[in-house]
């Protein structure tokens, strides 16, 4: 095949004269001779300046939501260091903020969680989460861990009774195969976590847990 023929066949592939160009060896003002003048090169020509535009206009559009999500970002940074000033005096606050900072989720996911064995200290995040953050009873979610040798339908009634939850709003359990004789003891109602999905929470408690650190005389970047 000659040259001219493999450039006419990756034009035809839609490939662009920079392509073949840098393909071949060829200048693009040799390839524009040989096809400028046919109508089949400038419909490619034409489409591929559309698929440029688009990628440029996706660029664009991905540019400007990158700007919104830093930018709302900040506003809840600056909003959970002025609530912070009221919160820090509610002991449920700094309880609750106290109990996440150990046992929560503190990565950028989105997510609200703590996952906890102990029944009392899932019920005070429970409240932590209805008074200090508001969070709606249609919010809230329940995944529950339990080894295979204990009753799931009476742990799903003890935690839906304990939090106060329906168990509606529970998730599909999650079995565990077989637990040590420590973890017997320490797990008798299985492993629970509750959580929410909510972006803007998840900042603010990650800031307020960073001025929590403050007020103890420890130094916690900005997340």
């Amino acid at each position: 095949m000659d040259l001219q023929s493999r450039a006419r066949k990756l034009r035809l592939e839609g490939k662009s004269y920079s392509c073949i160009s840098k393909v071949l060896s060829i200048p693009k003002s040799t390839l524009s001779d040989w096809f400028s003048a046919s109508k089949w090169s400038s419909d490619i020509k034409d489409e591929l300046i559309n698929v440029r535009h688009k990628n440029n206009n996706l660029v664009a559009a991905n540019e400007e939501r990158l700007r919104r999500v830093k930018q709302r970002h900040l506003l809840y940074l600056d909003e959970a260091r002025k609530e912070f000033e009221v919160l820090k005096k509610d002991p449920l606050f700094l309880v609750g903020i106290s109990l996440y900072w150990g046992e929560g989720e503190k990565t950028n996911s989105g997510r609200v969680s703590v996952v906890n064995t102990d029944p009392n200290m899932v019920k005070i995040m429970a409240r932590f989460y209805r008074e200090c953050l508001n969070i709606s009873e249609d919010q809230l979610r329940v995944g529950l861990f339990i080894y295979k040798d204990l009753n799931e339908e009476y742990i799903l009634d003890f935690w839906s009774k304990t939090l106060g939850i329906s168990r509606k709003q529970f998730i599909k359990t999650q079995i565990l195969e077989s637990r040590t004789p420590i973890s017997r003891r320490r797990s008798k109602y299985g492993i629970c976590s509750l959580y929410c999905s909510n972006t803007e929470l998840s900042i603010k408690i990650r800031e307020w847990i960073r001025l929590l650190g403050t007020l103890s005389g420890i130094s916690l970047p900005v997340k």
